[in-house]
């Protein structure tokens, strides 16, 4: 029989913490973003373009581990798998967008990149975007999955 369990309050820190850093990473994208084409800061590129993949695949790696397992234990219901399923989906395309993402402001960074900075604006504000609607829905399970009461539990009307 396996062990079940719910996340430890250390966990829940670390995932509080891998939220706050991607929406700071958020921040800095969409800084970037609005210094198009003529104020880039290049040391704020460069910051950004190395640590995108390894945030978002520290997070991402750590929500599949965990949290994932732990909502799908503590709901067990076919919506909940459903939205587990979404949020894995959303992981790989957001992975998939964030190595883009490195590589054309690395290429920025050189002046190799064959894209317009029109088009690498909308690239950036269409991944902070997602990343930041990402974490919301996670937050808004998360505090489904750890409120001891009903009535603080978040309700759609």
């Amino acid at each position: 029989m396996h062990d079940i369990r719910s996340l430890d309050q250390q966990e829940l820190k670390t995932l509080r913490q891998n939220h706050e850093e991607l929406l700071g990473l958020c921040r800095s994208l969409e800084e970037l973003a609005d210094s198009l084409p003529f104020a880039i800061d290049e040391a704020l590129c460069r910051e950004v373009a190395e640590q995108v993949v390894p945030l978002l695949a520290r997070t991402q790696d750590f929500e599949e581990q965990l949290l994932f397992p732990d909502l799908d234990r503590s709901a067990g219901s076919c919506f909940t798998a459903m939205m587990i399923e979404r949020l894995k989906n959303e992981h790989r395309c957001d992975r998939l967008a964030a190595e883009e993402i490195s590589l054309t402001l690395k290429a920025m960074l050189r002046g190799h990149c064959g894209m317009t900075f029109e088009t690498i604006g909308y690239m950036l504000r269409g991944f902070f975007e997602c990343v930041r609607r990402h974490v919301a829905s996670e937050k808004a399970m998360i505090h489904q999955l750890i409120s001891p009461e009903p009535e603080s539990r978040m309700t759609l009307a």
